[in-house]
């Protein structure tokens, strides 16, 4: 009896062994799990590290440091970053690859990529099964316990061909990083020669009203004197007066300029530093190269993008096509039925007769057609814009040819002129008064003309893209040295004094 009572108590602690075992399995599966953590917005702490950022910070001179060791520029010839002096076009691009919101940003979006790519082709858990069942009718084992572990063994090969998704994915968010760093510096170049063009009419203005001045010195004796009407005497104050405006609102729009490529650096409006005007615009990379024009599928950021994304999509299409083959589930488990301890394995696999997968497939073969036209599409459209900036290009360039050789010499010697008549005592206002205001509005047109050939090579330059192209699949940095100079962009022409027949440079703000 004893033994008989010792049976019927083991029999009913089983389902409570099991049901503990399950628990237990639980509780260390559990274990492995992540936890959350709230990680608040912190705006206030932002905007007081956003006001301390200055050029000398240690990521920035890091960064310059890194771009300088790669540089093939021997030492001597490289440009060293030194924002102490003030900042130059150079100095402000690498600034910007560090500071700039939109890249922080689109950098951490690749860090969503780049999470998905480490973490794809993961085997799918286990799963635990526990099949309870009692018999109500008497019987002396009324309890069945049947106990299973689920596996899925991929056999199709499509966790491997999810890493490879996951990769090509990555590359291609890293290529549109790239591209995005490629597209600031362009940003940072044409904001320099907008701001350096204006700084450039500062001076241009500043020097025509210096001018003015020592003229109407002499008109208002000449006035006082009775050797000049008033009518004449007028207009030498209406021109200084109407330049004077002009200056006002040049000193806005410099401001504003300004305050621009602070924005593109990523500096606060307030920041302590200085933009050092050494030309209009950095010098041209030679990016438009007739080598340049053939390799352009290679080099173009635009294109890397685009042949970035139909690998994606070449990638989703072949993992489609490898779902439609089964992987197969397993089952081993152990039961007891009757009082008898039994192993168990079960075994199943998908038939594809019915679905296939045929709707993913057929999706991702059409988005792979979109990607190819869209690849198409960009190719056709860069050249197109390619063409467009070689006019523009063309026509600056012109321009400024022809101001600089004919126009500027013109009337400077002009002007020349009429102050030596002026000199011998022959004074005519009203031709002294046309050959300042001509001269003024000359070198204004040459600063406008070399701004505009400036920007036309900067929008060649962006499209053609860096001289040697950032693999897409490189993590970080993205950015490389432009035509070998230890910052980006190459250093800017120095430009002449106002007197000189090409445009006044700046001296700095």
């Amino acid at each position: 009896m004893v033994r008989k009572h010792e049976d019927r108590t083991a029999r009913g602690l089983r389902p409570q062994i099991a049901t503990l075992s399950l628990a237990g399995l639980i509780a260390i599966a559990t274990g492995g799990c992540q936890s959350y953590e709230r990680r608040p917005l912190d705006i206030p702490g932002h905007q007081a590290a956003f006001l301390a950022r200055t050029p000398e910070s240690p990521e920035v001179k890091a960064f310059a440091d890194g771009l300088a060791a790669r540089s093939p520029k021997p030492a001597p010839e490289a440009a060293a970053f030194d924002p102490g002096d003030g900042i130059t076009c150079e100095e402000a691009e690498v600034i910007a690859l560090v500071f700039n919101a939109d890249l922080r940003v689109a950098r951490l979006r690749a860090g969503v990529t780049q999470a998905t790519a480490e973490n794809a082709g993961l085997w799918e858990d286990p799963t635990i099964g526990v099949d309870l069942t009692r018999i109500i009718e008497s019987t002396p084992e009324p309890w069945k316990v049947f106990t299973s572990v689920g596996l899925t063994i991929p056999i199709s090969g499509r966790l491997e061909i999810e890493k490879q998704r996951a990769g090509v994915e990555h590359a291609a968010e890293l290529a549109r990083v790239a591209q995005r760093e490629w597209s600031v510096r362009m940003s940072v170049r044409r904001a320099w020669s907008e701001w350096s063009a204006l700084d450039a009419q500062l001076a241009v203005t500043r020097d025509f009203l210096s001018r003015v001045d020592q003229i109407l010195s002499v008109v208002d004796k000449m006035e006082q004197a009775g050797e000049m009407a008033r009518t004449e005497a007028r207009l030498f104050r209406i021109e200084k007066a109407t330049k004077a405006a002009d200056l006002a609102l040049l000193e806005s729009r410099t401001r504003e300029s300004e305050l621009r490529l602070r924005q593109l650096m990523g500096m606060s409006p307030d920041a302590p530093f200085r933009l050092e005007a050494r030309g209009i615009g950095p010098n041209p990379t030679g990016s438009g190269s007739s080598d340049a024009i053939l390799e352009i599928g290679r080099r173009s950021p635009a294109m890397l993008v685009a042949a970035a994304e139909y690998e994606a999509a070449e990638k989703a299409l072949e993992l489609e096509v490898r779902k439609q083959y089964p992987d197969l589930h397993i089952g081993p488990g152990y039961g007891n039925e009757d009082g008898q301890n039994q192993v168990l394995l079960g075994l199943s696999v998908p038939i594809p007769i019915l679905n296939g997968n045929r709707r993913g497939i057929a999706e991702a073969r059409a988005q792979r057609e979109v990607a190819r036209a869209a690849a198409e599409a960009t190719l056709e459209q860069t050249l197109a814009a390619m063409r467009a900036a070689e006019v523009r290009l063309a026509a600056a360039a012109k321009r400024r040819s022809t101001l600089e050789s004919e126009i500027v010499p013109l009337v400077d010697a002009q002007y020349v002129d009429a102050r030596q008549v002026a000199r011998l005592g022959e004074v005519n206002t009203l031709v002294l008064l046309e050959s300042l205001t001509r001269q003024q509005e000359a070198k204004v047109g040459l600063v406008e003309a070399a701004r505009d050939e400036a920007i036309a090579m900067v929008d060649l330059d962006e499209i053609f893209g860096p001289p040697t192209p950032v693999s897409p699949s490189t993590p970080a940095p993205l950015h490389e040295p432009v035509g070998g100079s230890a910052a980006p962009g190459g250093t800017p022409a120095s430009i002449p004094a106002p007197n000189s027949n090409t445009p006044p440079g700046g001296s700095g703000r």
